[in-house]
């Protein structure tokens, strides 16, 4: 997907039956692996697990000191784009020769909520789950984004004098806990579906980040993150930390003592990847185009990044074959291509 001859591809659905990745997208992931030999624990125990927190972390894995925002802040910046940042898209309407009238405006957050303007653009690309981005699309576009399903997730940060308890795991009060801990499904336990699919474990992970520092004791103490599909209560976190029941109220339930901080986030982290044979297009109308179809595909940042890849070259290609002809829209001599002169 990535070279020639399938790439750039205007269909989603056709490159991905061209590369023979239907029997894996159609099926669902028991079927595959059990059609492919992966049965037994490791099946079970490896792949469900790291299936239910979308990927396995271990105490190896990469990560970009001070955020992955960095790696598409650069991107942005090496584009030589006109960025207008806290700005937001309000609706999206066809206007003249195949062009498109953004309405935009500040965004919620900036100071001055009054000023709302329409400007037109000749491509547009729609590079946000279509159904998150508050963005309305007018009735006219010949294809408006199907919703899918996603994972809504509870992600839990905490600060802790206290390592996981042994007992909470059912281990010896001797041997510490893992570092890392991904759940899988009882045997004998039916999956379900949304929340309820996280069965009896009750939670999708608990991992040990690091050791901090707390600045106001300066003890050291351990960071903790959490996957779970509701925010975990003070009687499941005095447990995990093997503490007292809790008698002083706080954010967590929990004494600052035992808990010293902790931050709770909930969102639609990644959508469930459903059994599907067909996927969204690429090319809503003229000129607009649609980058997270991928979502319904493979839904990753490389996946997003590989579709606005391809979305680019999809343009450029149009942008130059038109160009050969010594035209453009209206019969107007065909520009010079410029870097894009508006991202929002």
């Amino acid at each position: 997907m990535y070279d020639e001859p399938q790439f750039p591809f205007a269909s989603l659905t056709q490159v991905v039956t061209d590369v023979d990745l239907l029997d894996a997208t159609s099926a669902t992931g028991e079927n595959y692996i059990s059609e492919n030999g992966l049965t037994g624990s490791f099946g079970h125990d490896v792949i469900q697990a790291s299936t239910r927190v979308n990927y396995a972390q271990n105490d190896g894995a990469k990560s970009v000191e001070n955020g992955n925002w960095q790696i598409f802040d650069e991107m942005l910046a090496r584009s030589n784009a006109t960025t207008q940042l806290s700005t937001e898209v309000s609706s999206v309407t066809p206007g003249k020769d195949s062009t498109y009238l953004l309405r935009h405006g500040p965004s919620a957050d900036s100071p001055d909520l009054t000023n709302h303007e329409d400007t037109s653009f000749d491509v547009v690309v729609l590079a946000a789950p279509h159904q998150f981005a508050n963005i309305t699309l007018d009735h006219h576009i010949a294809h408006i984004p199907e919703k899918i399903p996603y994972v809504q997730l509870h992600v839990t940060l905490l600060t802790s004098p206290h390592l996981l308890s042994p007992a909470f795991f059912n281990m010896p009060p001797g041997k510490p806990a893992p570092k890392t801990i991904l759940t899988t499904l009882p045997p004998n336990e039916e999956p379900q579906q949304g929340a309820a699919g996280v069965g009896t474990p009750g939670f999708f992970s608990v991992s040990l980040l690091r050791p901090v520092t707390n600045p106001k004791t300066g003890v050291q103490e351990y960071l903790y993150k959490i996957f779970s599909p509701e925010p975990p209560n003070s009687t499941f976190l005095t447990h995990l930390l093997g503490l007292k029941q809790p008698h002083h109220h706080t954010e967590s339930g929990i004494s600052e003592e035992d808990i010293s901080w902790i931050y709770r986030k909930v969102w639609d982290s990644y959508p469930y990847e459903v059994p599907r044979v067909t996927f969204e297009e690429i090319q809503l109308d003229e000129n607009l185009y649609y980058t997270s179809g991928m979502d319904g595909f493979i839904s990753t940042m490389e996946t997003n990044a590989l579709m606005g890849m391809n979305v680019a070259r999809l343009i450029a290609d149009r942008w130059q074959a038109k160009m050969a002809k010594g035209t453009v829209r209206g019969g107007m001599e065909a520009p010079t291509l410029l870097p894009s002169e508006g991202v929002m």
